[in-house]
């Protein structure tokens, strides 16, 4: 009888010893993705990101290649694969390239850290491995953390990771509002590290070439693209009537929090800015210049139209107004 007692008990810990096998607690996994970030070399990713806002729904196409310890390239597209924006970072600085319309913008900053996250694996990583409050959950095949989203944004309460818990491959970064309903998603189709890349990759020259082949470059000054304005706006302000030149279109509002909008094809160019803060448009990025005296601008190109935006005000109101126009034009 005490043999089969002592069978049954072996039997009992080893089933419990290989159940737990394929589960890791959080703080294994942390320690986990702590080792992955450090062996960390090189990557290319593919993935579609969704926006959902403004009663629209739009998607676009990420690929992101990354090489060790700071140089990245991210290709953004239309639904097409088609590219419109290139984002490139080597040891000269932080390159913004519109390929179609042989503009790029450079400067100075740490975009990826700050908000660039959602499109950059490493990022996300360092996000969660730095985040001081972590919700740490399993489903099938997955690791999926929640946390607060950082830098505060008025639009999005959470941020939700899943990897996959074979690898810790991306599998989805999720911004979510305070419904927990997802205003931005990118969802990865693919994967890989250890990835060869040529010398000039992760060049604006290489970026520049990327516009496609039957692409029809916009001509500078046209205004075909009608009038766009924003679908949000600070309260108590108001639109003034539309003022169109030759070659642009400027809306002025006024009222507590005044502010300006020019809209007009820009002319291909190479712009340098030594001082500039990038900003995530959700599948497009602006440029915010100048503080002086609280006064700043923000740049931004969509579907072929370059956007100046200029008031006193705080970044997040800009970055909201900017947000709720993308879509707008042809």
């Amino acid at each position: 009888m005490k043999k089969v007692y002592l069978v049954l008990i072996t039997v009992l810990v080893l089933s419990l010893a290989l159940f737990g096998c394929g589960t890791r607690d959080q703080e294994t996994v942390m320690k986990d993705l702590a080792q992955v970030q450090k062996d960390l070399t090189s990557y290319q990713s593919q993935a579609t990101m969704t926006v959902t806002a403004n009663n629209t729904t739009q998607k676009y196409s990420i690929e992101t290649w990354y090489k060790a310890p700071n140089f990245y390239r991210i290709a953004l597209g239309n639904q097409q694969k088609e590219i419109t924006q290139v984002i490139v970072r080597n040891e000269e600085g932080i390159f913004v390239v519109s390929p179609q319309l042989k503009k790029s913008f450079r400067f100075k900053g740490d975009w990826a850290e700050n908000q660039g996250h959602v499109y950059l694996y490493h990022a996300v990583l360092d996000r969660i491995l730095k985040a001081k409050e972590t919700d740490f959950d399993t489903a099938e095949g997955k690791y999926i953390f929640t946390l607060n989203m950082e830098p505060e944004n008025p639009l999005v309460a959470k941020q939700q990771i899943t990897l996959a818990d074979s690898n810790y491959a991306p599998k989805q970064v999720a911004l979510l509002d305070k419904n927990k309903n997802a205003v931005v998603s990118v969802d990865y189709e693919s994967f890989k590290t250890g990835v060869e890349f040529k010398d000039d990759a992760f060049t604006p020259e290489a970026a520049m070439t990327l516009a496609p082949e039957d692409a029809t470059p916009v001509m500078a000054g046209a205004k075909d693209f009608g009038i766009i304005e924003p679908r949000y706006v600070p309260s108590g302000v108001k639109l003034a009537e539309p003022r169109e030149t030759k070659n642009s279109i400027l809306l002025q509002f006024q009222g507590d929090t005044p502010f300006s909008i020019i809209e007009e094809r820009p002319a291909a160019k190479v712009a340098s800015l030594s001082e500039g803060e990038l900003v995530d448009l959700w599948g497009n990025t602006g440029v915010i210049t100048g503080q002086a005296g609280d006064y700043r601008s923000l740049h931004w190109i969509h579907n072929g139209v370059e956007f100046s935006l200029t008031g006193k005000m705080a970044v997040d109101e800009m970055v909201k107004i900017a947000q709720s126009m993308i879509g707008g034009g042809k």
